[in-house]
């Protein structure tokens, strides 16, 4: 749903920046991208002080990411149409749609895999290892292949997040909030 948001945003920011600013539809999608996701440091901090579940927290946390990723696809796809001078919008929209599917999918594999693996090694200081370089297993691919991978990231780790707790040991889980926190 977020997801959505973004781009309707940019997309009337643009249409706006055309017709009322004279703005290329070229630059008119780079400025939509630019102003396109919604601050999320407001209702974060909202939801904290409200004392909300934490799901419901990491899911905003989320949200926020999924939408700066967003914005960041279509800020790559309009500096890319400005700099070719053409734009072709089926062709854009099917690379978004194709980025955002397999951001997804690749991520929530990523968190899949690194959560079986971390559960058969056993061990607490390899797995916190593994939770270190899971980010960037989620990243790189994605980031390499043309998408933003900040997405990718995203999914694995809310993916991890709302399964970790029926798969990483209580004694992983103790010795990683130390990691994490210091």
């Amino acid at each position: 749903m977020a997801i959505g948001c973004v781009v309707f945003t940019a997309s009337a920011v643009a249409v706006a920046a055309h017709y009322l600013l004279g703005f290329s539809w070229q630059l008119g999608f780079v400025l939509g991208a630019i102003v396109s996701p919604p601050d999320a440091v407001a209702p974060l901090s909202i939801a904290r002080r409200l004392r909300l579940p934490r799901r419901i927290v990491v899911i905003l946390e989320g949200e926020g990411l999924a939408n700066d990723a967003t914005a960041l696809i279509l800020y790559r796809f309009a500096v890319a149409a400005v700099g070719g001078g053409a734009f072709s919008l089926t062709h854009a929209l099917g690379e978004f749609v194709v980025i955002l599917v397999g951001e997804l999918i690749w991520g929530i594999a990523v968190g899949w895999l690194m959560l079986r693996l971390r559960r058969w090694v056993g061990d607490p200081r390899v797995e916190i290892m593994l939770s270190v370089l899971t980010p960037f297993l989620a990243y790189w691919p994605p980031e390499m292949l043309g998408g933003s991978g900040v997405l990718a990231t995203v999914a694995a780790g809310l993916y991890i997040s709302w399964n970790g707790l029926r798969l990483i040991s209580a004694p992983t889980r103790l010795q990683g909030i130390f990691f994490w926190i210091s």
